[in-house]
C-alpha cells in the first residue's frame, strides 16, 4: 500500500475495523502509516461494550487517525425507534427525522471525516442532503436529548449483560455468551434486522450455538450480574431459529 501511495495510485492508507479497542491500539501503534479507520459508530453503540464505538474512536483520536463511519443508523434501527424514544426526538425538533439525529451524532465528532449512510430510495437521499448540505453539529441540548433516548432504549434491554466476559473462559462449548445476548437485546428492541441474522450466523460458524449449552452453569457461577444465563441462552436460540 505504501508503494501504491508513493506511485500516486492511492491517496490514503486505511482499513475497516470490527474488533475491540485494545487490538486497534496495537495495530495503530505498529502501523503509524495508517491514515484512516472505518468504524461502526452510532449513538446506541457508543457505550456498548461489545461494539466499543467510543473506545475505538478514542484510540483513533489518540493516534491522530481520521475516522469514516459505517452503520450510523445501526442498519435502520435508529430510524425504526420505539415510539416513546421517537417521541422524545420529535418533541425536541418536530422537523427533524429520526435518521438526522443518528447521522448528525456521528458527523459531529471532530475526528470523523465522512459518514456513510445507506439509502434505499430518493426520499432518503433528499432527507440526508437537507441537513448535511448546511451541516450544524449537535448542540449540548441535542446531546442531552439523545442521551434521554438512549436511556429509554436501554431501559427496554431484555438481558442486562455488561459484556464483562467472565462467563466465557471456562465454557466447555465455547459459546459467545455476551455476543449472543447483545444480538438478542437488539432483536427485542428493533426487530430481527437482516444484519443481526447475518452476525448470528457468523457467530454460530465460529463458536458454540446457544442450543449447545449443556447447563453446567459454570458461567452463572462467574457472572457478577447473577444472570440466569442458561435460561437466557434458550431464549436466544428460540429467537434466532433459522
Amino acid at each position: 500500500m505504501a508503494q501504491k501511495k508513493a506511485e500516486g495510485k492511492i491517496r490514503h492508507i486505511g482499513f475497516s475495523y470490527h474488533d475491540d479497542a485494545d487490538m486497534l491500539d496495537r495495530i495503530l501503534t505498529d502501523h503509524p502509516e495508517t491514515e484512516l479507520v472505518q468504524l461502526q459508530l452510532n449513538y446506541i453503540d457508543w457505550e456498548n461494550e461489545s461494539v466499543q464505538s467510543r473506545k475505538c474512536y478514542e484510540v483513533c483520536v489518540k493516534h491522530g487517525v481520521q475516522v469514516t463511519v459505517i452503520e450510523p443508523l445501526k442498519g435502520g434501527a435508529l430510524v425504526r425507534l420505539p415510539e416513546v424514544a421517537a417521541n422524545i426526538l420529535k418533541e425536541a425538533n418536530p422537523d427533524a427525522g429520526n435518521a438526522s439525529w443518528g447521522i448528525r451524532f456521528a458527523a459531529s465528532l471532530d475526528q470523523v471525516m465522512v459518514v456513510l449512510s445507506g439509502m434505499s430510495d430518493l426520499e432518503q437521499v433528499e432527507d440526508n442532503i437537507s441537513y448535511m448540505k448546511d451541516f450544524h453539529p449537535l448542540t449540548e441540548g441535542e446531546r442531552e436529548t439523545i442521551a434521554k433516548t438512549v436511556q429509554i432504549i436501554g431501559d427496554s434491554i431484555a438481558i442486562p449483560c455488561t459484556a464483562c466476559r467472565y462467563c466465557t473462559s471456562g465454557c466447555p462449548k465455547k459459546i459467545a455468551i455476551p455476543e449472543y445476548f447483545s444480538l438478542y437485546n437488539n432483536q427485542k428492541q428493533f426487530g430481527l434486522l437482516a444484519g443481526l441474522a447475518t452476525t448470528y450466523g457468523n457467530l454460530t460458524a465460529t463458536h458454540g450455538k446457544p442450543e449447545d449449552c449443556i447447563g453446567c452453569k459454570q458461567c452463572e457461577n462467574h457472572c457478577p450480574q447473577h444472570l440466569p444465563i442458561v435460561e437466557n441462552l434458550k431464549l436466544v436460540a428460540e429467537a434466532f431459529q433459522m
